[in-house]
């Protein structure tokens, strides 16, 4: 079956092809996507439920491996020290996204020239600033104009969010300290916006936003594109791209969710499914005259995947500062120490943002530590609960051609396209990175008064997906031009993170997002001189294939399944590890093998089979022996440990006593006067800026925003 020929053809409806789109519709080509995943359900988002926690890990995780949802395809990361973050969707990755909206520095675009590693994109920051505000705009972007690290530039549409008690303690620890920070920009709406409501404060964006607060790409982009006349295609498969026999791309096949075969002819197909989805699919069009791949006649497709060093630092303060509140999203950002210096021993920059911590499932259970069981259990949740925050370092990664995205060749998805394979072993280089940065990191922390610092050396998953179909002026050299459009076909465009040269030191969406609305600004300009290929002569895909519903649906154990006596077993192994205090009621007096139980299988029935296993099968007579129960059964311990910690911290008698409301919407009021302002936090900043031509690197004028 044969869709209406469009001008544009878009594969992919997450953020970039999302700018592309509305910019083209805007010109007036039609245009038309194909989504594997579906439009968003905002009412099945779980941030303002008791069971946000739980369904977060699982449902609404960012790994498609673990989230496995009929929209997910699997990725083979055997071979990699990293794990992949995804999601299909209309959104794409930003409905999971934190929202973090830095741009790129000048120096990022010149790294072989101004620091001597990696390459020199072919465009600059200035080349890219007219679709960096383009795409603020868009967004409706929160943040503050005057950073002495970029040139000057249009105010952001809007001000900054709050930096909250745990940023405004971080600010003033590096006014202190010398150090420059900034309050972080962020694609979280401060103040109603293009009909869409201001954050609420959650502190719950990475697992879907409720209110429309965040720049999510179905509400920015898609419903903009579809008003102007665009078409998505929801739950839509690509199996291969098409040439003509000119060598032009002429559309895509695909299948949608009934198995039905489809094949989209269009004058242009612009690819836009990240660093991942885009090389699997131009690897898997291979063909007589592109053996190795769709426009891979550099050997450049699929590699030097680039994904973003990562480090994780919790500080513990004494304070409460409510720090399981706030968007997330990052309050602040130093980028003091964020140009490359090879005297440190090593190469690449990097950005410390500071972010909240999470609910009470997530200090019971931490990120990268091991959990407290018994007597000293509740004195471990309520050190941190309220009173920590997250020091968050995103260092650059440096490309390198052996870490690559590939095609298994062993698994296929649906459509039979073969999953892709990533290989990547995390450069020495950015080891010491993280290392150096973390050892600053904690100074600031402890200015700062934190009691304690926890560090994560580094975090073995990303999200920023980039560099592995490079742009560049060289065909031998890149994949793509300086436009995004592929040296070997040139009615093929890629406007993700594939096209990234190197990978910068800060979140890439709104590099990404300005890249894709160039792409396009290119395309209307030159719409007269674009080549289009011929039409598609009877290509029908004549089957009909039988789609799953998902990656892996086993049988579960119900609810029901938990009789009198295991119920009874799994109270005492609650009370065992979580024990009453005086002022803590013990898990079985608030019910936690009733009803508590019930909630947290209805909200996680994954959990039911090895929970039965764990409460069964284990001899657990103490909490030390939970490592008993891991070297037999790691999935039945995790299970216990979810369901017990879980279901205790839903209780609403258990949220008293340590004094946690859940989280609650608290609306952001733009016009009050940021205490950082009054404190004068930001004078410094500026001198810091004005004074230190060597962390600068671009330098610009400070100006203040005027809404402030």
């Amino acid at each position: 079956m044969e869709g209406d020929r469009a001008d544009v053809l878009i594969l992919g409806a997450g953020p970039s092809g999302g700018a592309a789109a509305r910019r083209l519709v805007d010109a007036g080509f039609s245009v038309v996507c194909l989504e594997q995943g579906s439009w968003p359900d905002r009412g099945a988002y779980r941030g303002g439920e008791l069971d946000w926690e739980l369904t977060g890990l699982k449902q609404w995780a960012m790994d498609p491996n673990v989230r496995e949802g009929p929209s997910d395809y699997s990725i083979d990361v055997t071979d990699s020290d990293y794990g992949i973050l995804n999601f299909n969707g209309v959104g794409g990755a930003t409905t999971l996204f934190n929202a973090v909206w830095p741009r790129f520095t000048p120096s990022n675009f010149r790294t072989r020239s101004e620091a001597g590693y990696g390459s020199d994109w072919p465009i600059g920051y200035q080349d890219l600033l007219p679709y960096y505000e383009r795409t603020d705009r868009e967004v409706g972007a929160s943040g503050l104009a005057g950073n002495p690290l970029y040139p000057p530039g249009a105010d952001f549409p809007l001000p900054p969010l709050p930096i909250r008690k745990g940023g405004l303690l971080m600010a003033r620890a590096f006014t202190r300290l010398g150090w420059r920070w900034w309050p972080e920009t962020n694609a979280i709406l401060s103040a109603p916006y293009d009909g869409r409501n201001p954050c609420v404060q959650r502190g719950t964006c990475n697992q879907g936003c409720g209110e429309g607060a965040k720049g999510t790409a179905d509400l920015t982009f898609w419903r903009h594109v579809v008003a102007g006349g665009g078409r998505v295609e929801t739950g839509a498969r690509i199996s291969q791209l098409v040439l003509d026999d000119s060598g032009l791309v002429a559309g895509a096949e695909w299948f949608d969710s009934a198995g039905q075969g489809h094949f989209q002819s269009a004058d242009v197909v612009l690819c836009a499914a990240n660093g991942v989805g885009t090389p699997r699919l131009l690897l898997a069009s291979a063909c007589s005259r592109f053996p190795d791949g769709l426009a891979n006649g550099s050997g450049l497709l699929g590699r030097n995947l680039m994904l973003h060093a990562q480090s994780l630092i919790t500080g513990i303060f004494p304070d409460a500062l409510e720090s399981w509140q706030g968007h997330n999203g990052s309050w602040i950002a130093s980028q003091h120490f964020y140009e490359s210096d090879e005297d440190r021993g090593f190469l690449g920059t990097c950005k410390w943002a500071m972010h909240p911590t999470g609910g009470p499932l997530a200090q019971a259970l931490p990120l990268g530590g091991a959990p407290v069981w018994g007597p000293a259990h509740h004195a471990h949740v309520a050190e941190r609960l309220g009173h920590a925050v997250y020091m968050d370092l995103i260092g650059e990664d440096l490309p390198f051609d052996g870490n690559t995205v590939g095609l298994s060749a062993t698994e296929t998805d649906a459509v039979g396209l073969p999953i892709p394979k990533v290989t990547y072993r995390m450069p020495e280089d950015s080891k010491r990175l993280l290392a150096w940065h973390a050892g600053r990191a904690v100074e600031a922390l402890n200015e700062a008064g934190a009691a304690k610092c926890e560090v994560i050396p580094y975090v073995p998953m990303s999200a920023h997906l980039l560099g592995t179909a490079r742009m560049g002026d060289d065909p031998a050299t890149s994949v793509v031009d300086r436009f995004g459009l592929a040296h070997e076909i040139p009615n093929l465009g890629i406007v993700d993170g594939s096209v990234f040269v190197t990978s910068g030191g800060v979140n890439p969406t709104s590099t990404i997002v300005a890249l894709a609305s160039r792409t396009a600004e290119h395309l209307i300009r030159n719409r007269s001189q674009i080549r289009r290929p011929e039409p598609a002569r009877s290509v029908f895909i004549p089957c009909t294939l039988e789609i799953a519903s998902g990656q892996h649906q086993e049988e579960r154990v119900g609810v029901a399944a938990f009789d009198d006596s295991e119920r009874a077993r799994l109270s005492d192994l609650a009370d065992l590890l979580i024990p009453g205090s005086e002022s803590r009621p013990a898990p079985s007096e608030v019910g936690i093998a009733g009803r508590l139980l019930d909630q947290v299988i209805e909200a996680r029935p994954d959990l039911a089979e090895p929970l039965h296993r764990a409460v069964f099968e284990s001899a657990l007579s103490s909490p030390e022996r939970l490592d008993e129960l891991a070297v037999d059964d790691e999935e039945a311990r995790r299970a216990l440990e979810l369901a017990i910690a879980g279901g205790y911290y839903m209780s609403p008698e258990v949220r008293t006593a340590i004094g946690y409301p859940g989280q609650i919407a608290q609306v952001v009021s733009p016009d009050i006067y940021p205490n950082y302002v009054e404190e004068g936090l930001l004078e410094f900043v500026f001198q810091v800026g004005s004074n230190d031509d060597s962390r600068t690197k671009g330098g610009g004028q400070a100006k203040t925003n005027g809404t402030l």
